[in-house]
């Protein structure tokens, strides 16, 4: 016995001693001595959690504790059992009770076995078994239990796999020992043996639906411990099926058959006891049973683990990086285990399901040193690599062209000869070679990548990658680490070769004509490498990258522009379609002049979409979609023909001048005339003839009003127009422009409980103004209910009948109501800047910043209080996060170039955002 055994033996027996000093208590006093044995019990576990205990270790103390009062309260319950003869019930832990692991919240899962033959439990026992419960309630356990006979319990098993894999763990606590044993072997022989082919199939196939429900991917941005993919479940998993396959029940018993190497088994079971030991921070963190690791949390977790980096980011990031990595050993191992114990899974997919249980085999074919077996790629001797060390990059062009997979025993000899993989290896032409040929098959690089990866060989190769490994993404949008966005990005890039997806056509056929796919692969592998230095621009360090890999693999000139354009540049048509006025002609000029050819807008656009559905599929919406292809066609017009571009512009504007103009009456031409002068251009690239038509209406309401002296004539003319399907209600506002408008707009909107999810602000030249505001309701419904619109009319003429009138106040108000909730709690940082580069007359600021009722309100009122003027801006709520652009001047409509100013708006911004520090101090 070690002294970590010897010193928990000591502990487990002390605590049993000060149940043992219990007399005649009284049922409230017994009540009273078990809850304050468990408190102070409870509370020492804690202590040492945190003082660095291991999961492993803090789990079966705590099932011990558990065992100590379970045979307490049996004995009591024994005492006063009168002629029960108790021999004919035993008290068994189950499931992860059974196991010998409980974090702190777990349910404790019991079973009473009695050995009664009639389908009634006698009398006697039944009282005994209820006075156990009732105990065990008013203790504060949550407990699972049933109670069953040896026939009852195996029928059971045999019914429902759940409950055979709970079974299957059971373990003697309390009462006859003979009863257990005999149910053991009952069990053994009526639900095990025979039993084996059944019970993995159902194993694999909840294990598929599992990773399926929790992600898919080791790597998730908030990944549950328990059931996600590389979780404490995969772990007993394996146990389970290699129990059924092998009769072993602990990885040791899987070193002793070499179906796994002590190194292996290591690193196993060190994950495996650092995810319980995040488990058990959890559950004290919730004060309840958790298993998701969510961003909440990771914070607190890395705190209370005492991790050493002084920023709390950093401490989080490295927290997180152990996380994944030891989840990643989970996954990795068993997933190669499976394939020993002639199991397999594969991207979620049964393969080779019963290689174990067939004496069939496909024919063996060999190359290069390597063998095929089924669709496993093995070496024909352990030097393959030490004889030919370029074989460990064919090896995986192999796997490529035959469509296998590397054996378990090749994925080990693999790893162990990493050191290999040097400056020498990085530079030689083999290898380049075929890494080239392998990123040059479209459709199908990101199954190979991925291989590369598992067995850390792409890092190795590709050292700028490898720093991406297991990293932690703090923008509120992604899902997966680093490494794993890469990858999905290039398997959403694959899936565009033959898909069958009406919506991707026009991407299949862009990537289908693309002439070079490997600059645009190896783009996407290195797009992101910038994060890895936690530079505040990561774009700019990924292309200092990009140029270093360019030159080790050899690139020649062409490909080398190309692939720094894109990795320079891979957010660039995202946020120019989604942040800038996609109508100014000097917009799309100015992308044009970034993109300089077709070949590489073509290739901006694939790989904005791999990026964009890479995050996760519900971050690339239809809206997101509709812009950047505008922008695309704009920039392919431009590039075909500038002249024609500017002149196509001025045809589309005099069409649809004529357009409006025989939708309305023939005395609105004077109306139409004044609206298509005074009007700025990006409106009427953006507004359909039908809309234009019912502006021109909207505009001769509201000044038909103000010529017939109404006491309401300056009040703004609104109309409500609902869009049911689209969950949202556009307000358009029409009024004379005047200071502080939109903030008193948006303040309306929000003190009425509503929440703003896009506005578009037009002044005309005639001191005119036409504002849409996109709404929605507390049920993210649009808005159709009188009294919200009435609401907010009156709250808008009331706030413009006053120079300055405040809405704060009436906003804290708000907040205090029921009814508006963000559908997502975020917490990350406030980006803004401030860049006069991006506009040739207006400065241009951008904020990212987590949405919040009144925000917008906010954010305008610090511009209107920082003597800003807002031209034109881009209104977006996304997930729970606002993306706002604003093209604005100052005073005099120049742009802001005074320093003090920028500060200044910089300062007021960021407090009008909720006081966060802006993102990156």
């Amino acid at each position: 016995m070690d002294a970590v055994s010897r010193h928990r033996e000591k502990v487990l027996a002390h605590a049993e001693a000060q149940l043992a000093l219990q007399g005649k208590e009284s049922p409230a006093e017994l009540l009273a001595l078990y809850k304050r044995f468990l408190k102070i019990e409870n509370h020492r576990l804690r202590l040492k959690h945190h003082a660095g205990e291991g999961g492993r270790e803090i789990a079966h103390q705590r099932a011990s504790l558990v065992d100590i009062v379970l045979r307490h309260l049996y004995d009591g319950a024994a005492a006063k059992a009168g002629d029960t003869d108790l021999r004919e019930l035993s008290l068994v832990a189950i499931g992860g009770y059974g196991r010998d692991e409980l974090n702190p919240f777990s349910d404790v899962d019991i079973m009473f076995l009695h050995g009664a033959k009639a389908r009634e439990v006698p009398a006697g026992l039944n009282e005994v078994i209820q006075m156990i419960l009732y105990m065990l309630w008013d203790i504060g356990f949550k407990v699972g239990h049933s109670t069953r006979s040896i026939a009852g319990a195996v029928k059971q098993a045999n019914i429902d796999m759940l409950s055979k894999t709970s079974l299957l763990e059971a373990r003697h606590v309390a009462g006859s020992e003979e009863l257990f044993a005999e149910f053991r072997q009952e069990f053994v022989k009526r639900c095990v043996n025979g039993h084996e082919k059944e019970y993995i199939l159902q194993r694999v196939d909840n294990q598929t639906e599992r990773h399926a429900k929790f992600g898919g991917s080791v790597y998730m941005q908030e990944p549950n411990v328990k059931n996600g993919c590389g979780g404490l479940r995969d772990y007993q998993n394996l146990l389970w099926i290699s129990f059924f396959k092998e009769g072993i029940s602990s990885t040791a018993g899987l070193v002793q058959k070499k179906l796994l190497s002590e190194v292996e088994r290591r690193r196993l079971d060190r994950a495996y006891d650092f995810l319980l030991r995040v488990r058990t921070e959890l559950h004290y963190i919730n004060k309840r049973g958790t298993d998701v690791l969510s961003l909440g949390f990771q914070g607190q977790a890395s705190n209370n683990f005492q991790y050493p980096q002084k920023n709390i980011l950093r401490r989080t990031e490295a927290f997180m990086r152990d996380y994944y990595q030891h989840a990643r050993n989970i996954y990795n191992i068993t997933e190669m285990l499976a394939e020993r114990l002639g199991q397999g899974l594969v991207d979620g997919k049964r393969v080779g399901l019963l290689n174990f249980f067939s004496n069939g085999r496909k024919a063996v074919e060999r190359f290069d040193g390597f063998y095929t077996e089924g669709d496993l790629i093995y070496a024909e001797s352990r030097e393959v690599f030490a004889q030919d060390p370029y074989r460990m990059m064919r090896v995986f062009q192999h796997a490529q062209q035959r469509h296998l997979r590397l054996s378990p025993e090749l994925q080990q000899l693999i790893r162990r000869r990493l050191p290999t993989v040097g400056r020498t290896y990085q530079y030689s032409r083999v290898a380049r070679e075929t890494f080239q040929a392998i990123l040059s098959r479209k459709g199908e690089v990101g199954r190979v990548l991925r291989m590369m990866h598992q067995v850390d060989f792409l890092g190795r190769y590709i050292p700028e990658f490898g720093e991406l490994t297991c990293l932690v993404q703090h923008e509120f949008f992604h899902r997966y680490t680093a490494d794993e966005h890469t990858l999905v990005c290039i398997d959403k890039l694959d899936s565009l070769i033959d898909t069958p997806n009406p919506k991707m056509k026009d991407y299949r056929i862009l990537f289908q004509r693309l002439e070079d796919p490997y600059a645009l692969y190896l783009a996407l592998l290195l797009h992101d490498t910038g994060k890895a230095t936690g530079a505040r621009y990561h774009a700019e360090a990924s292309a200092l990258y990009a140029q270093r890999v360019a030159a080790r693999l050899q690139l020649n000139s062409e490909r080398r522009k190309s692939l720094i354009l894109l990795v320079d540049n891979h957010m660039t048509l995202s946020d120019v379609a989604q942040r800038r006025n996609l109508d100014d002609p000097a917009t799309i000029e100015e992308f044009a002049n970034v993109v300089k050819t077709q070949a590489n807008l073509d290739a901006l656009m694939l790989l904005t979409l791999a990026d964009g559905q890479g995050t996760g599929d519900e971050n690339w919406s239809d809206w997101k979609e509709s812009l950047v292809w505008q922008l695309y066609r704009s920039t392919t017009q431009f590039l075909e023909d500038e002249t024609s571009f500017f002149r196509q512009r001025r045809i589309e504007r005099e069409e649809l001048r004529t357009q409006v103009a025989a939708l309305l009456p023939k005395d609105f031409g004077e109306e139409v005339e004044a609206h298509f002068q005074y009007m700025p251009d990006y409106y009427f690239q953006t507004n359909p003839a039908d809309d234009i038509g019912a502006h021109v209406r909207l505009f001769r309401g509201f000044l038909e009003r103000e010529a017939k002296g109404l006491e309401n004539a300056l009040v703004p003319l609104v109309k409500w127009v609902p869009h049911e399907q689209q969950g949202h209600t556009e307000v358009w506002i029409c009024t004379w422009d005047r200071q502080a408008l939109l903030t008193k707009i948006a303040g309306s909107i929000s003190v009425a409980h509503l929440n703003i999810l896009s506005a578009d602000i037009f002044t005309r030249g005639d001191s005119m103004a036409l504002d849409f505001f996109r709404v929605c309701d507390t049920k993210f419904q649009a808005v159709t209910d009188q009294r919200d619109i009435q609401a907010v009319e009156k709250m808008l003429k009331q706030a413009l009948s006053q120079e300055d009138f405040d809405f704060r106040p009436l906003l804290e108000k708000a907040k205090k109501r029921p009814g508006f909730h963000l559908s997502q709690e975020l917490d990350f940082p406030t980006r803004i800047s401030i860049d006069n580069g991006a506009h040739p007359v207006y400065t241009l600021v951008d904020i990212q910043t987590p949405d919040r009722l009144g925000l917008l309100y906010y954010l305008l009122r610090a511009f209107a209080d920082t003597r800003v003027n807002i031209v034109l801006s881009r209104i977006t709520t996304e997930k729970g996060a606002a993306i706002d652009s604003f093209y604005v001047t100052d005073q005099e409509g120049r742009k802001v170039r005074d320093a003090d100013h920028i500060t200044e708006i910089q300062h007021a911004l960021q407090e009008a955002a909720g006081g966060r520090k802006p993102a990156g101090e």
